[in-house]
C-alpha cells in the first residue's frame, strides 16, 4: 500500500499531497519540489498528529 507523501514547491511553497513527486509546480509552473519529512512542521499539520 502506497502512503500520501507530502511536497513543497521551494518558488512559490505551495504543497501538494501525493505518492509520487510531482515532476513541477502546477501552480507557478517552476520551481522544485522538496519533500516535506516528519521534521517538518507543515508535515504534522497536513497529517493531523
Amino acid at each position: 500500500m502506497l502512503g500520501i507523501r507530502f511536497f513543497a514547491c521551494d518558488g512559490c511553497e505551495t504543497v501538494y499531497a501525493d505518492v509520487e513527486e510531482p515532476p513541477w509546480c502546477h501552480h507557478c509552473t517552476g520551481g522544485s519540489m522538496e519533500e516535506l519529512g516528519p521534521e517538518s512542521q507543515a508535515a504534522t499539520y497536513f497529517t493531523g498528529r
